[in-house]
């Protein structure tokens, strides 16, 4: 075999996870990660991950919400691990030099949640705003975080006294403040995790009620953390209304 023929092996090295023909022009493919977790995303949440390469035209025909490998199976991991590694997180004050992973986090996450109850034009035009976080609630010392092993956020929320839109403080009443969770990390239980830590921490404070200003997509999440629905409005956001509904629930059980 001569040199031409081992730089021809290696640039057949990779080959397309859809259709199997070798990848010979990098440009018109793209790679994925897969992860042991039920979600991939590309470069990025990835923990144990290998790399995969697909023609663009192949990813885009033939994506049909079912991957082309079988979940766990690729690192041997037991069904179910992944909720445990997801839940073995540790809950962390939020600081200010954590702004910029905050933020990238709430755009993915909002983008993905938010299609689901309004239109793609609507969400482009508050995804700006929505996704940007007021720096004092980085300096209030009742905003958390969730990372995983690579120190990448997954999941944010946090309580304050004042109302988010108006700032005013009403005696007795605690506000939910930018409650989120990474695609990557939905459906293992982290939003309710942070919910119970702020739940005991407003309850410590001589708090009676707990408000928040949810999104449509996000109602029925509150409602199974005990909230119920106040009524509808629109939260202007840039300019942008964006319907929402006011959910309340008392700190205590009945």
């Amino acid at each position: 075999m001569t040199d031409d023929d081992d730089d021809i092996v290696d640039a057949h090295e990779f080959h397309c996870v859809f259709c199997g023909v070798a990848i010979e022009d990098e440009s018109s493919a793209v790679m994925l990660t897969a992860t042991w977790m039920p979600h991939w995303r590309a470069d990025k949440f990835a923990p144990l991950a290998q790399d995969f390469w697909a023609h663009s035209a192949c990813l885009e025909k033939g994506w049909k919400g079912q991957w082309p490998w079988e979940e766990h199976i690729l690192y041997g991991f037991e069904a179910g691990a992944d909720k445990e590694y997801a839940q073995s997180l540790e809950i962390s004050v939020a600081r200010p030099e954590d702004r910029e992973e905050i933020e990238d986090m709430l755009e993915t996450a909002f983008a993905e949640g938010l299609r689901r109850s309004y239109g793609t034009d609507l969400v482009d035009a508050v995804l700006p705003t929505i996704s940007k976080i007021n720096p004092k609630l980085l300096t209030s010392g009742t905003f958390y975080v969730l990372a995983d092993m690579d120190g990448q956020v997954v999941a944010s929320g946090g309580w304050t006294l004042d109302d988010p839109i108006t700032g005013e403080v009403i005696e007795g009443v605690a506000h939910i403040r930018h409650f989120a969770v990474h695609p990557d990390f939905s459906g293992f239980g982290l939003g309710r995790k942070l919910f119970r830590h702020c739940r005991s921490l407003i309850n410590n404070a001589g708090v009676r009620e707990i408000r928040c200003l949810s999104g449509l997509n996000a109602e029925a999440f509150y409602a199974k953390l005990g909230f119920e629905r106040a009524g509808a409005m629109d939260i202007d956001l840039g300019g942008v209304p964006l319907p929402s509904v006011d959910m309340r629930r008392p700190v205590k059980d009945s």
